[in-house]
């Protein structure tokens, strides 16, 4: 802030303040990555690398405007951003006239796929900054939780059937569901929890039997300016409905709603929010918004919830390590692209190994000491749960390694932690 020297009599230091004696409001963007500007109808993902925007990679981006036309859909995926909440400042006018998605992914419906079907199970991918669902249980392999906070937990046999839905500001539904958490200060900045697979029938033998996938958790976004927000189009941060099961194979649960806050010293619009859970099997909780103005004039709505109003207040911006990511680097030596596509018809690694190979982790914001888990879920084989060694290094960068065979065939690799 700028300080100025008064020139009459006293030596006095004058503050410039606005008309009610308090500091002007900023956003805190320093402008380097320009404006923001999707006015040309179509659909676009929001791709920071693609665009050259937050080097970084803090995913808080500094913009001049921000410009989403009508007619345009932004993707904001959890793979083009590190997994990690969304934080948009600007310095001048934000307009949103079309639409932002950052949603759960819903599971599949394993019944419409033939013998290709297990390449379609595997943890759904949540909206940035938010949790992914769990698979279903197949002969040998029981259900997974959905992940998150207000992740679901995984149903045991003999009771198992519908996944539960995942918990966000309000729980999810069917037995058991995850547990409400976060606050609607929304700090920290996180976004839904992921519902747990559902289980196929008690003595069913069929081979190919399968509970369904949970819906994955949405996202989290803030978006900041210092002048004013126009939401005249729609942001949706909605969490993944549960996927079908195969051979009378229950659903898994719903995904929870996201996190969405707008603050600047005028909002105003007749847009809409949603933040819903997913449906399906047991449907996931609701989300929260909050917005925070001086002048707010919104008129528009959350289609499953109540906007929050509170007053403007500085944005709360989180150190890049507060937001914990945990990345698999490298299997047998083999650097993982990132981000890593998870694909089973071009898989990001490709090995020979007839045993155990390394499997190298690094993480970030993770508390040195903490136990990777790493969920594998293969084609011709049963899933396997690994622990690798505790976290070595610093809360700002550690690593650690895990030991694990791979059946010939296709697999995936979903790391998760927990303290």
């Amino acid at each position: 802030m700028k300080t100025y020297k008064s020139l009459l009599f006293a030596a006095a230091l004058l503050l410039p303040v606005d008309a009610f004696g308090q500091a002007p409001f900023s956003s805190g963007s320093d402008t380097s990555d320009g404006a923001l500007s999707f006015i040309t109808p179509g659909t676009y993902n929001f791709d920071p690398t693609a665009l050259g925007l937050n080097k970084s990679g803090d995913n808080i981006f500094n913009f001049t405007t921000i410009n989403i036309g009508t007619g345009v859909t932004l993707n904001l995926q959890n793979s083009y951003l590190r997994g990690k909440p969304v934080i948009w400042l600007a310095t001048g006018n934000v307009s949103i006239a079309g639409t932002l998605v950052l949603d759960g992914a819903g599971g599949q419906n394993l019944s419409a796929y033939g013998a290709d079907w297990i390449s379609q199970r595997y943890p759904t991918q949540p909206g940035p900054g938010g949790y992914p669902g769990g698979v279903g249980s197949r002969p040998g392999t029981a259900a997974s939780p959905g992940l998150g906070p207000g992740g679901a937990p995984a149903q045991a046999s003999p009771n198992c059937a519908y996944g539960g839905g995942g918990a966000f500001s309000s729980v999810g539904t069917s037995a058991p569901p995850g547990l409400i958490y976060g606050n609607i200060q929304l700090t920290p900045l996180i976004g839904g929890s992921g519902g747990s697979g559902g289980c196929f029938p008690v003595g069913d033998t069929a081979t190919d039997a399968a509970g369904g996938t949970g819906g994955a958790g949405g996202g989290a976004i803030r978006i900041v300016s210092t002048t004013q927000i126009s939401l005249t189009g729609r942001i949706s941060s909605a969490g993944g409905g549960g996927g079908y099961g195969r051979s009378g194979g229950a659903y898994g649960g719903g995904g929870s709603g996201g996190a969405i806050n707008l603050i600047a010293p005028i909002i105003t619009g007749a847009g809409t929010i949603y933040t819903g859970g997913g449906g399906a099997g047991g449907p996931g909780g609701a989300g929260y918004t909050l917005f925070n103005a001086t002048t707010n004039t919104f008129t528009g709505s959350d289609s499953y919830g109540t906007v929050t109003f509170r007053p403007l207040i500085a944005p709360p911006l989180p150190a890049p390590t507060t937001v914990p990511v945990v990345t698999v680097v490298s299997v047998n030596g083999v650097s993982v692209p990132q981000p890593p596509l998870g694909a089973f018809v071009t898989p990001d690694v490709t090995i020979n190994a007839a045993t155990a190979v390394t499997i190298a982790i690094s993480a970030v914001g993770v508390p040195v000491g903490t136990v990777v888990t790493l969920s594998i879920q293969s084609e011709l084989a049963a899933d396997q749960t690994i622990s690798c060694a505790p976290l070595a290094g610093t809360l700002a960068a550690s690593t650690a390694t895990c030991s694990a065979s791979f059946p010939t065939s296709v697999s995936r690799i979903l790391a998760s932690a927990s303290w």
